[in-house]
Parts: C-alpha cells; structure tokens; sequence
C-alpha cells in the first residue's frame, strides 16, 4: 500500500498537470476582466457574454478579482489565470494605484484598461466600453464563421430583405461623427447603404431604437442623433454591412 502522504502528493501533482493542459480548440477565445470590486467584474462578464451570444463572436468572459480582495462568488485571479487568457481587462475606478505589473511580475501580457466614472451609473459605462471592444474584436476577425455543413431553412428563405437588410453592392459603408451645418448639435452620419427604400427604412429604424435617440434619412443616407459611432457600427457588423469608422 502506497504511504498516505506520497499518494496525496501524487494525486496533487495529477490536478496540477491536467490543470495546466490547454482545452480543445474550439475557436473561442477568453477574455478575462479582473477588478478590486467583485461586483464590477460579475457585471463586465454577464454583459459581455450576453452581448457576444447576440453578435454571435467567438469570446467568451471570465470574471476574477485582484488577489486581496473581498469576493463571495469571483475567485482571486492567479498568474495562470492572466497567461492563459486571450486578453485581459482591467476594470477599475479613477485614481487606483495597483497595477496588474506589480500584483503579476512574472507576467509579460498587455491588459486594456477601464477606467470608470465614480457615480453610481457603473453598466451605462460598462455597455460603453464593451460596444467598443465588440468593434474591435469582430473587426479583427472575432465573429463566428458559418460553417460549410450549414443548411439554409425555409424561414430563412422567405424571410423579407425588409427584415434582413442585404449587404451593400458597393461595401463602401462609412460611419462618422459630425456636427457640420447642423448648428452645431453632433449627429452620427451612415453614408454608402445603396439600399432601397424598404430595408433602408428598417435599418433606420432599428439603429435609432438600439441608439436610444432620435434619427432622419436624407439622400439615402441615415443620420442618428449624438454621437453614436461605437454602438451603430457593431450593429452594422452584426447585420452583414462592411462598415468603417470615418473622420474624426
């Protein structure tokens, strides 16, 4: 019979390496939000799964807080934690002193950080940032790619190009902030649909409801009120339309 201690340290040494094996590709990549505050992580994670499964991208969250901190359900993030993920986050308030450098040294990673305001609107400003980082990552080749074996099913065919804008012929799609000959209020402006009336008139429509404001067309192009360039060009990626950010 093995002596008790040795099979203890063996079965350790067993969780330790499967622990460290890397899991089957599957194509999705981690994003991994760390913060002092449990809460503010729990909420970067669930907004952003929720927001990946919509836009169907190929990320998924993880949620640790910095070791040292008070969690009920968030772990302590670990060295192995910040290496294996795809990309760190870094949620955190004004002013915060602690670095992920100096609490992981042995780290050579980038981490982008989030400062967040110190009012108590903590998921307007998360919602923010992730319409931005969606934008990056399905401009860099984060969203799902259907896969050859897919099936086209009859709703799918007698679905409405009302319902289902087609890609523009042109691909020439342009979003940008601007404020010229509008006395001065800031408007965001989608040039380049070549669409028809029908599907030109839904996307304007589901554009102003996702932006919370109002909006006209003119000339075939749509303007939003304020500026709305983040949240419109992930709605435009996530509808099939190759849109590229323009001017300032």
């Amino acid at each position: 019979m093995l002596n008790y201690n040795y099979t203890y340290a063996l079965e350790q040494l067993i969780r330790e390496c499967f622990g460290r094996m890397s899991p089957i590709d599957n194509g999705e990549k981690t994003l991994l939000f760390l913060s002092a505050e449990e809460e503010l992580c729990r909420l970067a994670g669930s907004t952003f799964d929720a927001e990946a499964k919509k836009m169907d991208v190929v990320w998924k969250a993880a949620a640790k807080v910095l070791p040292g901190s008070q969690a009920i359900e968030c772990q302590p993030a670990t060295l192995f934690d910040v290496q294996k993920a795809d990309l760190v986050v870094a949620v955190q308030r004004p002013g915060s002193k602690a670095s992920l450098k100096s609490i992981f040294p042995a780290w050579s990673g980038n981490a982008e950080v989030w400062d967040l305001p110190s009012s108590n609107d903590d998921a307007s400003s998360i919602n923010q940032n992730i319409a931005k980082i969606m934008v990056k990552l399905i401009l860099k080749g984060g969203k799902r790619q259907p896969t050859p074996e897919t099936t086209v099913s009859a709703r799918d065919i007698g679905r409405s190009s009302a319902a289902s804008p087609q890609p523009p012929k042109s691909e020439a799609v342009r979003v940008q902030r601007t404020s010229k000959g509008r006395g001065g209020k800031t408007v965001t402006l989608i040039t380049g649909l070549n669409l028809d009336d029908a599907p030109l008139q839904d996307l304007a429509r589901g554009l102003k409801q996702i932006c919370g404001t109002g909006g006209t067309i003119k000339d075939g192009n749509i303007e939003i009120q304020g500026d709305q360039c983040d949240r419109i060009l992930a709605e435009l990626l996530k509808r099939g339309l190759k849109a590229k950010r323009s001017g300032g």
